[in-house]
């Protein structure tokens, strides 16, 4: 539609009225097909979009002023801006789906506040007493450590980058609770779970280590952190470590830590920088736990998978079983060790190029798992997500 505005005695209006065919001239709306090209359902899939891509179309677009509707319903979608990178403008759009085998639907991106307030289902915090940074999705909870835990006099001097698995069996975020009951508290099951993991000087369940020469060389805590992203359907966290002698190596590394609603496995993303190399081996390792656990891989299809599974902790109301993995691509796959006191996945790393996997766990008493097969069931589904994304297109205007 085109509109001519001619200025005299018609001019007030004549611009009313060019205000208007302006007005109309935009495109109401953003309509976007998302497919599941798997013959499988996919619960909680996030639908990620470019901002730039729905500014282009959308330009009244802002961030306090966005919301997507099911096309063929009209509901309203959890919805989510993120900025990827930290640099105060964003990067994506997210939206929470649920598709069943094959399927095809389509949303409305509109240019208007959302009506409802989304109910969070994942989250990212700094605790500040102890300088852990955690995260969290409606189904299990992690933490790292950082260096202001050796200033801390109340707890242990711990030296680790191990990661920490706090197992829950309630499906609202606990990480505020939790930190606010105090240290001894979250180590006892109230009926919500707990942390009935070990860490200690160890990868715990799923931290990562430079592998040179058959020996594991770890960084220690992380040195700074930043936090992308609080929900409330995902959360980003950045942890920066401080470079590290690896067997007369110089290391350092930056991880990013992605955690998406309904999940039990969060993204990891390793940059590492080594010094007078461009390449470097590391693993991603799981603590063998006193009451023992038993290691299980599976290398077909085009994501491998590593797994722990083995009884809770028996201390502080600990009870069922608690499995762990990784998932990363079974091209990247360099090996598995298994050592005295940890089971490995080895891959190889470019220097200053990301390097990608998936870390998590499964509790029992969540309620999803009954039996090591459920979990590695699991691990087989994220696999065939991984290797079949959504396919998304933003359809023309019309």
């Amino acid at each position: 539609m085109r509109c001519m505005l001619t200025p005299g005695w018609v001019g007030s209006w004549l611009l009313a009225l060019g205000m208007a065919c302006s007005a109309v001239a935009q495109p109401a709306a953003v309509t976007v097909r998302v497919e599941n090209p798997l013959a499988e359902a996919r619960p909680d899939e996030v639908v990620a979009v470019s901002w730039a891509a729905l500014r282009e179309r959308l330009p009244g677009l802002a961030a306090g002023q966005v919301r997507v509707r099911e096309a063929a319903t009209g509901r309203e979608m959890t919805a989510q801006v993120v900025d990827e990178d930290g640099d105060g403008a964003p990067d994506a759009l997210l939206w929470l789906v649920h598709l069943w085998p094959e399927e095809v639907r389509h949303y409305a991106v509109e240019a208007a506040a959302p009506e409802q307030t989304p109910v969070a289902r994942a989250y990212a915090r700094h605790d500040e007493e102890r300088d852990d940074v955690a995260w969290e999705s409606d189904r299990i909870a992690f933490r790292a450590y950082g260096q202001g835990l050796w200033q801390a006099s109340a707890y242990e001097p711990l030296v680790s980058n191990g990661i920490d698995v706090w197992p829950k069996r309630v499906r609202d975020l606990v990480l505020e609770r939790w930190y606010a009951l105090g240290h001894d508290a979250y180590h006892v099951d109230r009926g919500e779970g707990a942390d009935f993991f070990s860490v200690g000087p160890s990868l715990g369940g799923g931290g990562t280590a430079v592998w040179h020469a058959g020996r594991m060389y770890p960084a220690r805590n992380f040195a700074a952190y930043r936090i992308l992203a609080r929900g409330p359907i995902r959360a980003i966290v950045e942890l920066v470590y401080e470079p590290w002698d690896a067997g007369g190596m110089t290391v350092s590394e930056v991880k990013r830590i992605t955690i998406d609603a309904g999940q039990h496995l969060f993204r990891a993303e390793s940059v590492y920088a080594a010094e007078g190399a461009d390449s470097l081996s590391f693993v991603v390792g799981f603590v063998k736990r006193p009451e023992g656990v038993v290691g299980a891989m599976r290398r077909e299809g085009d994501w491998a998978w590593l797994s722990t599974w083995g009884p809770v902790e028996r201390k502080n109301g600990g009870h069922g079983h608690l499995g762990t993995a990784v998932l990363m691509p079974a091209a990247r796959l360099a090996g598995v060790h298994e050592t005295e006191d940890h089971y490995l996945a080895q891959a190889r790393a470019r220097s200053g190029e990301p390097a990608v996997h998936y870390v998590g766990a499964g509790w029992t008493a969540s309620g999803d798992f009954d039996r090591v097969e459920d979990w590695w069931a699991y691990l087989d589904a994220f696999g065939l997500r991984l290797a079949a994304p959504l396919r998304i297109t933003l359809l023309p205007s019309e």
